[in-house]
């Protein structure tokens, strides 16, 4: 079975030189490279250093997190 992802916010610190990729902090202080799907390109490149964004990642791997764009409210 496979695990479920665990979802949590984090800050954007950091874009990196390619432009899809960002260093993101989570709330526990540790840093994170966050990516997001291509499909949701007009929300990446909206993204600015300072956003809090939500982010998702696997049990195994909290150095790697997908930026996932929240619904408008």
């Amino acid at each position: 079975m496979k695990d479920a992802p665990i979802r949590t916010t984090a800050t954007i610190t950091a874009r990196r030189d390619d432009g899809q990729t960002f260093i993101v902090t989570l709330p526990n202080g540790k840093t994170s490279l966050g990516h997001s799907q291509l499909r949701h390109q007009e929300y990446r490149d909206s993204l600015e250093i300072g956003d809090v964004v939500t982010v998702e990642m696997t049990p195994f791997d909290f150095g790697k997190a997908r930026i996932i764009p929240t619904p408008a409210e």
